[in-house]
């Protein structure tokens, strides 16, 4: 998961994208639009800083 979210981070500074954490089971990955994924678990938005904000919270 760290390597995930460290991806994401990546490329929310690089691009300035909105990245998202997404979970199929014990596979966890980044996307830029989780609607792509309807299987996977939205886990939260990533922040340039590597910070989660949990799926409840992201609008």
């Amino acid at each position: 998961m760290a390597d995930a979210i460290r991806e994401a981070a990546h490329m929310r500074r690089k691009y300035g994208w909105r990245t998202y954490l997404i979970r199929f089971r014990d596979y966890y990955s980044f996307t830029f639009d989780p609607s792509l994924f309807p299987d996977f678990e939205l886990l939260g938005e990533v922040d340039a800083e590597g910070s989660v904000i949990p799926s409840s919270a992201v609008k």
